[in-house]
């Protein structure tokens, strides 16, 4: 049993590995029209917050006291992380502009933004991040970070409130409650769409998902490979006939983003298990990926900032071209390059502080 729990979360691990490489891919991916960001942001953030459902593993309280720990629990960390480095790329914001990685004349998520020459803007900024509304630049990816937070929170409850209830009214209370939040982050998207918030309700039904996949885990097994090519035709053909954007809560309708979302999941997950069963040197290298995303989210961008430093000694780009987000010139060769980096950095970062860790235990 203890080695089925080890191979199933090696797996889960693996799956986020492959997901956040993918989501390096399309945020370093800005000439051709974003071709990539769009086919991986068909189903990249889905295959996050399944997994995370998955880990729900369908908890039971008995009280509020037990649902407040439990929420304190998972968001706690999610949190601090967040935190911690909004405050520190805040903290570095007018040194950014000094080297170049910032400039004033550049929209950052159609945002612009100066060095700090206040005491009353940093107090600003500092509460704004506090409260979950941080938009450093190279915290983009961080919008996910508070909108799981939201989605733990609001699923918690709901456990809660239908644990009241008899077994086949706690099934019904459950369902319709979830279905209640994806119409609701439907509706937001073409009334008042929220940030954070409002993709937060409409991930519900996908975080659902995973905690229904986790009790039916005997019988869903992510293993057809058949079914996995399918599912990856699908979301090749799907990418051409609309959209995905949950950063702001953007999607061509709610049936073409159920079925994206869940091809990509089977695709990745199922992918994941392959890799697992066939290639032990990759799946332990994915697995490792995937246990540091976070990471991965906080570091990309600087790591692209030194594939662009690479490109400025070669004079591929000018000094200017250094306070692009993405990358500049990031085509041909160059774009596996800007991924290397934006993945190597966080891997290497991360493999530092455990080895500093364990000297200091």
């Amino acid at each position: 049993m203890i080695e089925n729990n080890k191979k199933r979360m090696s797996f889960l691990d693996i799956a986020r590995g492959i997901a956040i490489i993918l989501m390096v891919c399309g945020h370093c991916e800005t000439s051709g029209g974003g071709v990539i960001e769009k086919f991986v942001n068909l189903f990249s953030m889905s295959v996050f917050i399944f997994i995370s459902g998955y880990l729900f593993k369908d908890k039971k309280f008995n009280n509020i006291r037990e649902l407040f720990k439990y929420i304190v629990h998972k968001a706690k960390k999610l949190y601090l992380f967040y935190l911690k480095y909004e405050l520190l790329f805040l903290a570095l914001t007018n040194i950014f502009f000094k080297i170049g990685f910032y400039s004033s004349e550049i929209s950052y998520s159609g945002k612009f933004i100066y060095p700090i020459n206040s005491l009353k803007i940093v107090l600003q900024k500092i509460i704004e991040i506090v409260l979950g509304m941080g938009r450093e630049p190279f915290c983009g990816a961080f919008w996910f970070i508070i909108s799981l937070i939201f989605i733990i929170f609001g699923y918690s409850i709901i456990q809660y409130i239908s644990y009241k209830q008899n077994i086949l009214n706690k099934k019904l209370c459950e369902k319709i409650a979830v279905i209640i939040c994806f119409i609701i982050g439907c509706l937001m998207q073409a009334t008042i769409n929220i940030p954070r918030v409002a993709p937060a309700f409409t991930l519900m039904l996908v975080y659902d998902l995973g905690n229904e996949a986790y009790i039916n885990r005997e019988k869903i097994k992510f293993n057809n490979y058949i079914l996995m090519i399918i599912c990856f035709i699908l979301l090749l053909i799907l990418n051409n006939f609309g959209k995905i954007s949950m950063n702001s809560n953007e999607f061509t309708n709610p049936l073409y983003f159920i079925i994206c979302s869940l091809a990509g999941i089977y695709f990745v997950i199922a992918i994941s298990n392959f890799i697992l069963e066939k290639t032990n040197k990759i799946a332990k290298v994915l697995e490792y990926i995937g246990r540091i995303t976070l990471e991965i989210m906080a570091w990309h961008f600087i790591g692209f900032k030194i594939a662009m430093l690479i490109q400025l000694i070669f004079k591929h780009v000018a000094f200017p071209d250094l306070a692009y987000l993405k990358g500049y010139n990031n085509s041909n060769l160059w774009y596996f390059v800007y991924i290397m980096c934006g993945i190597g950095l966080p891997v290497m970062i991360s493999s530092i502080k455990k080895k500093l860790a364990s000297k200091t235990c």
